[in-house]
């Protein structure tokens, strides 16, 4: 018995160092790590006194309750709608969602190659819910143009592109729509590697271009959501 014990033992001391060393060895999860601290300081430089919740949800429903404005509610990145729906149901509003649903259209980071999150078919949706299928490049200034006179601003936005690109797009099209009030929510601001050249480098860039200001709403402390309103 006494031999049995001591070869349990020593397999569970095996298993935890080997545990152990995959886990020091882990270069993404040391890449986490940076990143987390990087946002930390970003936090506490910037967001020191802004909410901070744990879910996606929570992000948008803080936001949503800042808007005052009567206007466009945009989200860019659908995917499989269920922010889509989130947002829908959260007020008497109609909501346009943008999408190729054809996956990213180049490589975003490890992990997540061209034509990821690409679907067969587009998803159900809210009747108040009308998406625009291809590239925000192609759908965008054709909304725009469609719209009637004077135009409306932006009084929701969602920016779920993920890539640089796709967030540079959407900030040139509707620059001239982002007014005081507009409230924006971003699906990956901060908190992975690399996220300082990703839609936080998009929005810094179009702040800076347009010389307007912005108080933060809220973020997932334990994710990378923000909300933001212009001001």
């Amino acid at each position: 018995m006494t031999h049995w014990i001591a070869r349990l033992r020593a397999r569970r001391k095996a298993r935890f160092f080997a545990r152990y060393q995959s886990a020091i060895s882990d270069i993404r999860l040391a890449l986490q790590q940076e990143a987390t601290q990087s946002t930390a300081r970003y936090v506490r430089e910037h967001m020191y006194r802004v909410q901070s919740v744990d879910t996606w949800q929570a992000v948008h429903d803080v936001a949503i309750d800042h808007v005052r404005l009567n206007g466009l509610v945009l989200e860019f990145g659908v995917y499989k709608a269920r922010t889509t729906a989130h947002i829908a149901g959260r007020r008497d509003w109609q909501v346009h969602g943008f999408d190729s649903f054809d996956g990213l259209p180049e490589p975003w980071r490890d992990g997540y190659p061209r034509a990821i999150f690409a679907l067969p078919a587009l998803p159900e949706v809210p009747a108040n819910v009308t998406l625009h299928k291809g590239l925000f490049a192609d759908t965008l200034p054709g909304f725009l143009a469609a719209l009637p006179a004077p135009p409306d601003p932006v009084a929701y936005l969602h920016v779920d592109s993920d890539l640089y690109s796709s967030a540079k797009c959407i900030f040139e099209h509707l620059a001239d729509r982002i007014v005081p009030g507009t409230v924006i929510v971003f699906d990956e601001y901060f908190n992975y590697s690399g996220w300082e050249d990703g839609e936080f480098r998009a929005f810094q860039e179009f702040i800076a271009a347009r010389g307007v200001g912005y108080d933060y709403l809220c973020y997932n402390h334990e994710h990378q959501q923000v909300a933001v309103q212009i001001t």
